[in-house]
């Protein structure tokens, strides 16, 4: 036997007849209030990115994304120059720090100066929203063809520092720098990742 269930049984006898002494009054333990609404991110406002932090460059899908003849061709950001254009509001309808372009597919196809047969027509998402530095990046944007547009992911700060240093990295070679969650349209894309492009 347990020693306190011996030492409630000892009691017990002692007590003999008298009458069971009233229990001590109980009560419900306090518990914090739980909140039962699945919690979800805040929405994005405004534009705000790390000052000085260089993430240029073209974001190449690993993945096709297709939204009809629409296909996500890179996803852009800009340098320091032009983040501080838009802060001031110098802004115009085709081009924005950060944005996603699209080739539209039905379009004729014309050669460009480096040899490549592109597509005529391109459609490009500017941002509404956009929050980047150390790492994050949050992008919220819209476009009649496309629909909304949210990106809710990481880049590998390391890994694109290692991609820009070492320019002759073979295209098999290269390690995605941009993983993310995205809504492109009606597309729900849990893993969306993009490989680092500098430029020509």
């Amino acid at each position: 036997m347990k020693p306190w269930m011996i030492a409630l049984t000892t009691a017990a006898a002692l007590a003999g007849c008298s009458p069971p002494a009233a229990a001590p009054e109980t009560r419900e333990p306090v518990t914090p209030a739980v909140a039962t609404a699945e919690m979800t991110p805040p929405e994005l406002t405004g534009f705000t990115h790390a000052a000085g932090e260089d993430l240029f460059g073209y974001y190449i899908p690993t993945q096709e994304v297709r939204i009809g003849d629409l296909k996500l061709d890179h996803l852009h950001i800009g340098g320091e120059t032009e983040f501080q254009a838009w802060a001031r509001g110098e802004r115009s309808e085709t081009y924005a720090p950060v944005m996603l372009e699209f080739s539209d597919l039905s379009s004729p196809t014309v050669t460009n100066e480096l040899g490549q047969v592109v597509h005529t027509k391109t459609v490009r998402v500017l941002p509404s929203a956009y929050k980047l530095g150390q790492g994050d990046f949050r992008f919220v944007g819209s476009h009649p063809e496309i629909g909304d547009v949210r990106i809710d992911g990481t880049i590998d700060l390391e890994q694109l520092e290692a991609e820009r240093l070492d320019a002759n990295v073979a295209a098999g070679e290269a390690q995605p720098v941009l993983r993310a969650a995205a809504q492109i349209g009606p597309e729900q894309l849990k893993t969306l990742s993009f490989y680092w492009f500098g430029g020509d």
